[in-house]
């Protein structure tokens, strides 16, 4: 049996467990200028995710707002909301649940890269 050959059995033979050992062995050999970039990115695309569910909540909000006031103003439309509320209710708060949701994993995504950036890079504060 050729060495070639060998080292394919005993790769077959060991299985994931040696090929997830070796995922982290070419990480570890990463160089830092790699991972801070990567942490600058993720720092990046997590503050576009904090803006846009930002905007997204408000939207749900004005929304909704104006789904409850046009029903104090009108009362046939208000009978109508309170009968049957889901028409126009429950997406704007369902919008509301996805810009909050697109918040909070922008936060953690922007946090998980502040704490992997360059500690003697410029602050990235945006």
């Amino acid at each position: 049996m050729s060495t070639h050959s060998h080292t394919l059995v005993q790769a077959d033979l060991v299985g994931p467990a040696e090929d997830a050992k070796t995922d982290r062995l070419s990480a570890a050999h990463r160089s830092q200028e790699e991972v801070y970039a990567e942490a600058e990115q993720r720092m990046r695309r997590g503050r576009r995710l904090v803006i846009g569910g930002f905007v997204v909540a408000v939207v749900g909000v004005i929304g909704y707002s104006v789904a409850c006031f046009s029903a104090a103003v009108s009362p046939q439309l208000g009978s109508t909301l309170l009968e049957r509320p889901g028409w126009l209710v429950g997406p704007a708060l369902g919008i509301i649940g996805l810009g909050t949701l697109l918040w909070l994993v922008g936060s953690f995504m922007y946090l998980t890269g502040a704490m992997d950036s360059d500690p003697n890079g410029p602050d990235l504060y945006f």
